[in-house]
């Protein structure tokens, strides 16, 4: 009894988790930086800020999945002059305690436990905000994909002008300053190099080699003065010219 007990809880948990709705959880486009649009206290503007939307794309296909026990809700932001499918940004995300105050919102519904399909619409300072709650949980990122085809980001139409440009400008320019200061280098020790083959300073020569040189020069010298110098006579010379002056005296 107690398996079966267990089995038919086990089908039950399925049959629940089955029917949660799950939202998508990114972003696209500029959304991030316009967060002083979406928090701005200044005019009742009270939003949750979620971590996890950081290093989302939606039209990318990086997209979280998250458990929601009301609407899932977009938020896309236009930007004026409006531009023919021209979107600033855009978030996905359950709509469970993300906005607690707005003044783009009707004030007399709760919309931090949301149980509608609604659009609403609103314009402040430089964009148009479209608030679309949906009670159809996310499908794929191939719908997303889909639903979005026709749109035009900013990282579409500016990332390529600004953060690459930039990043290639960069390696540029540190390509061109490590070369020359390689030639630079190169050129200075080849002159010094060429400059000492052409004009030698004198007493710059090797230690051995020059002490060499001395000990033959010297040796020269010794030899030039005794071959110069009278050699003096010798033992058997004076003997024969004592023996003749006797011979002479005899």
């Amino acid at each position: 009894m107690i398996w079966i007990k267990l089995l038919f809880l086990l089908i039950f948990f399925e049959f629940i988790q089955a029917y949660t709705r799950h939202c998508a959880q990114c972003v696209a486009g500029n959304f991030l930086f316009r967060r002083n649009l979406m928090q701005d206290s200044s005019i009742g503007m009270a939003m949750g800020w979620v971590a996890e939307w950081k290093g989302t794309d939606c039209l990318k296909g990086t997209v979280n999945s998250i458990p929601c026990d009301h609407a899932c809700l977009q938020i896309t932001i236009l930007k004026h002059p409006l531009e023919e499918n021209a979107v600033e940004g855009i978030m996905m995300d359950c709509s469970d305690m993300m906005i607690h105050s707005s003044p783009d919102l009707p004030k007399e519904i709760d919309f931090k436990a949301y149980d509608d399909n609604a659009v609403f619409s609103a314009k402040r300072r430089s964009f148009t905000i479209n608030y679309n709650f949906t009670m159809r949980g996310f499908e794929s990122v191939e719908k997303i994909r889909e639903d979005h085809a026709s749109i035009i980001l900013p990282y579409y139409r500016e990332d390529y002008a600004t953060s690459t440009v930039v990043i290639l400008l960069i390696l540029f320019v540190l390509t061109i300053v490590s070369g020359t200061v390689w030639v630079c280098h190169t050129l200075f020790f080849m002159k010094n190099d060429d400059h000492r083959r052409r004009y030698p300073v004198p007493g710059r020569k090797i230690e051995g080699e020059t002490m060499e040189l001395q000990g033959v020069h010297v040796n020269t010298t010794e030899s030039d003065a005794t071959s110069s110098a009278p050699s003096a006579p010798t033992n058997d010379s004076e003997s024969h010219h004592d023996e003749e002056n006797g011979n002479v005296l005899a």
